[in-house]
């Protein structure tokens, strides 16, 4: 079974009776197994519904009148089950049901009268006779409201794929290492040569495989990396049919597609920028942009947006270039596979230090970032005087610039980083850090060097 942190939320949610949980996400990140496996060790008596197997049941609870008709509907499926004050309801892969509420709608056989899943649910939460936890992919785009705005009763978290953590617990790297590895981010203390040299390892390991469950759990049984490869072509293969499922106009269909197909080749330019003119008729880009498009990707969960900012300076968010982003992919294996023609993987098992790994060094940061609570606040910097820095953050209420490196250490174990350089001295930033193939290291200007692997220890 793989350990993941999402296990703490449900911790807290488990003991506050008034709330229900609703666990979104990105497909094959482990929102089902992991919800089954807590609710199965912490609840004596369960009810799931996994809308994606008993699609039978999805008209059932598509457009109930109130939360007295969900608890008639879940009595008709499952009576003997209902034990007050001790019945956990797990309704799974929910974007189905309201999926085909705007079905409904759009051929205006939707009862105007009726509530959706979430708002139904409400009293019961309220009530406590019942526990509730909700589960699906895709959310984002089909009851956009509920999760932008969720009131007290629901409380709404993200899960991703396995962060590096995550692959050390399942390799079963012990906490006493992690922990050890922790305290010298933390205190800006030299790591242990034996124990540097064994995290970049298992941290190029990472990159190879990536952060998807299967992936993760066909890698450490087998150490095969064409299995790993077969299973993340899946996934983009679904991630494919899900835009072609749930973009119901055919042309934002396809520029969703095209997006998508296009972020490793834009990543992989010289400034990674992502170019809408590189996907999309420059004609077409006139009079539209393509807003819709990103904002659907990036609330699949399924891309990553890091928007420019021209200032180094708090809030950052007030320079923030809403038109000019790089875009990432959600899981750093799924991109090696979408790199594969580039041999990427070969290079990353033989070592080679003097290839340039900017494209997946830079995803998985973002990964990471995105992961640690980062996600809406997450930018990079770059001017037209200066140049650019790869991200720029607030961290403990201070801007931190990061630079990620992947190429080889000069003499003197430092990186080569001007146009951080230039940004330290213009806006005086308290620290910078550059995340890379070193040891941790002081160099001037209030720069840190650290082991890329450390970068899993920045958390929001």
């Amino acid at each position: 079974m793989l350990r993941r942190k999402i296990e703490k939320k449900l911790d807290i949610w488990k003991n506050n009776r008034k709330q229900a949980l609703l666990v979104t996400g990105a497909r094959q990140i482990g929102k089902t197994y992991s919800i089954e496996k807590y609710i199965e060790a912490n609840f004596e008596n369960s009810i799931i519904i996994n809308f994606a197997v008993r699609t039978d049941l999805i008209d059932l609870f598509a457009q109930p009148k109130n939360s007295e008709q969900i608890l008639i509907n879940l009595s008709s499926i499952a009576g003997s089950k209902m034990i007050k004050g001790k019945t956990t309801i797990f309704f799974d892969e929910i974007q189905l049901v309201y999926r085909r509420r705007e079905e409904l709608k759009k051929n205006s056989m939707l009862n105007p009268n009726s509530q959706d899943l979430l708002t139904a649910s409400k009293a019961l939460v309220i009530d406590g006779n019942y526990r509730f936890i909700f589960s699906g992919s895709l959310l984002g785009i089909t009851i956009n409201n509920v999760v932008l705005n969720p009131t007290g009763y629901l409380d709404v978290i993200q899960m991703y794929p396995l962060d590096f953590e995550e692959y050390l617990w399942a390799k079963g790297v012990g906490e006493e290492a992690i922990n050890y590895v922790r305290e010298c981010f933390i205190n800006k203390k030299e790591v242990d040569e034996s124990i540097n040299n064994l995290f970049h390892d298992y941290f190029r390991e990472y990159v190879l495989v990536g952060g998807m469950p299967e992936a993760v759990t066909a890698f450490l049984k087998d150490k095969n990396l064409h299995i790993v490869q077969i299973a993340q072509e899946n996934i983009i293969h679904f991630y494919n049919v899900d835009i072609t499922t749930y973009i119901y106009d055919e042309d934002k269909r396809l520029r969703v597609r095209d997006i998508y197909k296009a972020i490793p080749s834009e990543l992989n330019s010289k400034n990674k920028k992502f170019v809408s003119s590189h996907v999309c008729d420059p004609n077409y880009l006139k009079n539209k942009n393509l807003q819709d498009e990103f904002l659907w990707l990036s609330s699949a969960a399924i891309a990553l947006p890091v928007y420019n900012v021209t200032n180094a300076e708090l809030p950052l968010i007030l320079t923030n270039q809403r038109k000019t982003f790089k875009l990432f992919v959600n899981d750093i294996g799924l991109l090696d596979t979408m790199l594969f023609s580039t041999g990427i993987r070969e290079k990353l098992l033989t070592n080679e230090k003097v290839i340039n790994f900017g494209a997946p060094y830079e995803n998985v940061a973002a990964q990471e970032l995105w992961a640690h609570g980062f996600k809406d606040e997450l930018f990079y910097y770059n001017s037209k005087k200066h140049g650019e820095v790869d991200f720029i953050i607030e961290y403990n209420n201070e801007v931190l610039p990061i630079e990620i490196k992947s190429g080889k250490l000069d003499e003197s174990k430092t990186y080569n980083h001007t146009v951080l350089n230039n940004l330290m001295a213009i806006y005086k930033p308290k620290e910078a850090y550059v995340f890379g193939e070193g040891n941790v290291l002081f160099e001037k200007d209030n720069i840190i060097q650290f082991p890329i692997y450390m970068i899993s220890f920045i958390e929001k």
